[in-house]
C-alpha cells in the first residue's frame, strides 16, 4: 500500500491520513488519501485523489487530479494528463504546469515488463462496486466522530461541575475517601461492576424485581456521576485548591484532555468511573458502620399499683395532743 521505487512500483496507493509519492516513486494506478493531504512528487499513472484534504502535485499524474474538501496546487513542474477538479476548495496552477484536459499525459517512465498480471497488495484497491462517494462519506464520518467527541467531553465537564456545585458535601466526602483509601475504592468499584450484572439478572426473574432493576440502574448512574465528579475534585485540588465547584471544573478539564488521547482515553475513562464509583460505595458503607444499629427507645415506667396508690394517698394519722392535768 505504500509508494515504492521504480523497480518495485505499487499499483495503487491508498492511505488514511497524509500521503506522499516521493521523487523516483511510481504508482501504477490511483493514489488516494482519505482524511489527509496528498503530495505527488513522483509519478502516478492513474488518478490523484484527496478526500478531506488537499493535493499538491510537483510530479506527473496520468489521469485526473481531484480534491474533495480541499484545494489543489500544481507546481511549475507538474504534468497532469486529465482534468483538475476541486470541490470545496481552490485550484492554483503555477506557470509552466501542463494540464491535458481529458487528454493523456506523456508517461515519463515505461511500464516494467511483466509476464503475468500484477497481484494487488492487501487492501490496496477498493472494490469495483464501491462508489467514489465512499471516501467522502469516510471523511464526513471522521468529522462527525470528532464533533461527537467534543460534545461528549463538554457534557462531561458541565455535569462534573454541576454535581459538585449542587452537592458539595457529598462530592467532597467521596473525594476524601478516594484520597485516604485509593486501593479500597478501586476494589469496591471493580466489585460493583462484577456484581451488578448477576444481581440484575436475578431481579429480572421475578416480576416485582423488574422495578428494582430500574432503581438499581438509576442508582448506579447516580453513583457513577457523583464518583467521577469526586475524581475531578481530587485532581483539581492537587492542581489548585479552592472551592469544591472550582476544583471540579479544573479537574474535569484535565480529565477531558486525558480522555481525548487516542487508544488510551477510554481506558482512563473506565478507570476513573470505576474508582469514583468505588469511592461512593465506601462512603455509604462507612456511614452505616459509624451510625451502627439503632437501639430501641427505653420502655416507659410502669404505673404504680392500686394498693400503693391508696397507701400513698392516705396521710399518716397525726399524734394525739397531750391530755391536760386535772
Amino acid at each position: 500500500m505504500c509508494g515504492t521505487t521504480a523497480a518495485q512500483a505499487a499499483e495503487v496507493l491508498l492511505r488514511v491520513g497524509d500521503t506522499a509519492v516521493p521523487v523516483g516513486t511510481i504508482v501504477y494506478g490511483d493514489a488516494i488519501a482519505a482524511a489527509g493531504n496528498l503530495d505527488v512528487a513522483g509519478t502516478v499513472t492513474g488518478n490523484a485523489v484527496a478526500v478531506g484534504g488537499s493535493v499538491h502535485v510537483s510530479g506527473h499524474v496520468g489521469a485526473d487530479v481531484r480534491a474533495v474538501g480541499g484545494s489543489i496546487v500544481l507546481d511549475s513542474t507538474a504534468v497532469v494528463g486529465g482534468g483538475v477538479h476541486a470541490t470545496g476548495g481552490t485550484v492554483r496552477i503555477a506557470p509552466g504546469a501542463v494540464v491535458h484536459q481529458g487528454g493523456a499525459a506523456p508517461n515519463p517512465l515505461p511500464f516494467p515488463p511483466q509476464a503475468e498480471p500484477p497481484t494487488l497488495p492487501p487492501f490496496g484497491m477498493p472494490p469495483a462496486w464501491m462508489p467514489p462517494a465512499f471516501f467522502g462519506m469516510l471523511a464526513a464520518w471522521h468529522l462527525l466522530a470528532g464533533l461527537l467527541l467534543v460534545l461528549s467531553l463538554g457534557t462531561f465537564i458541565g455535569a462534573a461541575w454541576l454535581t459538585a456545585a449542587l452537592f458539595p458535601g457529598v462530592t467532597a466526602s467521596v473525594a476524601e475517601v478516594l484520597e485516604r483509601n485509593p486501593g479500597g475504592a478501586g476494589i469496591a468499584g471493580i466489585l460493583v461492576w462484577l456484581l451488578t450484572g448477576p444481581i440484575a439478572v436475578l431481579l429480572v426473574l421475578s416480576i416485582a424485581g423488574i422495578l428494582l432493576v430500574v432503581v438499581l440502574i438509576a442508582a448506579l448512574l447516580v453513583a457513577v456521576q457523583v464518583g467521577i465528579s469526586a475524581v475531578a475534585v481530587l485532581v483539581g485540588h492537587r492542581v489548585r485548591p479552592g472551592r469544591v465547584a472550582v476544583e471540579a471544573l479544573i479537574g474535569a478539564l484535565l480529565l477531558a484532555i486525558a480522555f481525548a488521547v487516542p487508544h488510551l482515553g477510554w481506558l482512563a475513562g473506565a478507570a476513573a468511573m470505576t474508582w469514583g464509583t468505588g469511592g461512593v460505595v465506601m462512603v455509604i458503607v462507612e456511614r452505616r458502620r459509624n451510625h451502627g444499629p439503632i437501639s430501641p427507645p427505653p420502655a416507659p415506667p410502669s404505673p404504680p399499683s392500686a394498693g400503693a396508690a391508696t397507701s400513698a394517698s392516705v396521710p399518716p394519722p397525726s399524734p394525739a395532743p397531750p391530755s391536760s392535768p386535772a
